[in-house]
């Protein structure tokens, strides 16, 4: 293993990334176990730190993946920035971020409940005192990083994880930061991405926006937490779209 930082094997967007550290065997340092899940970036996978034994997540990215489109390397460099500069207890917190001649790979605490999605699924709707435990939740992660100019831009139940597995405990953190973004309150945002069903009007129109827009998805997600389905039923993209504008 080399544990040097090997700052010139970055990307341009890349290469000031201090927290980033080189390593020749990724297996040499973790065991990987089943996938988790799919990230904006990449697969996510159960991971054994072998000196310690202690279970993470391990989000693992492929470095030519990211040459399809030219935003994908900033998008990831705010994603490893976010990460690095949060710290909450309705945030999960990172390990380490890792790479090799092929990979990056980000290490994170593994929060065994799931998706709030499923969960969603699997009861059907929550009672007003556990949606709003839920929402009280969210609501200071988001508040603690617009504090701090940064916008989620992706909040789902798919990107907010439950802590544990059992149906009584509400515990939940945000994760998934790859759309995430430090923004200037004079300036706003420009850049449109997200998930169709929780995008507010202004990304659907394309206009400039602000940190807000993780504030719309908030009101969907308490939608879907009390009535277990979308507010926006649309049969395809465009008329989703035309409900989110309209409605």
């Amino acid at each position: 293993m080399e544990s040097r930082n090997r700052n010139q094997t970055l990307t341009p967007n890349m290469k000031n990334f201090k927290s980033l550290r080189y390593v020749t065997d990724i297996s040499s340092l973790y065991s990987q176990g089943k996938t988790l899940g799919e990230g904006a970036f990449g697969a996510v996978k159960r991971c054994t730190r072998l000196n310690t034994k202690k279970e993470h997540a391990m989000k693992i990215i492929k470095k030519s993946s990211l040459n399809s489109n030219k935003i994908l390397p900033t998008l990831m460099m705010n994603e490893l920035d976010v990460l690095k500069k949060t710290n909450h207890p309705n945030i999960m917190s990172v390990v380490e971020i890792l790479e090799d001649e092929n990979y990056y790979y980000v290490i994170t605490e593994i929060l065994e409940g799931g998706e709030l999605f499923d969960r969603i699924t699997e009861v059907q709707s929550f009672s007003e005192k556990k949606a709003a435990y839920i929402l009280k939740q969210v609501l200071l992660a988001i508040n603690y990083m617009h504090k701090k100019n940064i916008s989620h831009r992706d909040l789902k139940p798919e990107n907010i994880l439950l802590e544990s597995k059992s149906i009584d405990n509400l515990e939940v953190k945000i994760a998934d930061f790859g759309f995430a973004s430090f923004f200037d309150p004079k300036d706003g945002l420009q850049t449109i991405l997200g998930s169709p069903l929780y995008m507010a009007p202004e990304l659907v129109k394309a206009q400039k926006y602000d940190e807000k827009v993780d504030i719309w998805s908030i009101g969907v997600i308490s939608y879907m937490l009390l009535s277990g389905r979308s507010p926006f039923p649309g049969r395809d993209k465009k008329e989703i779209n035309y409900m989110i504008v309209h409605r």
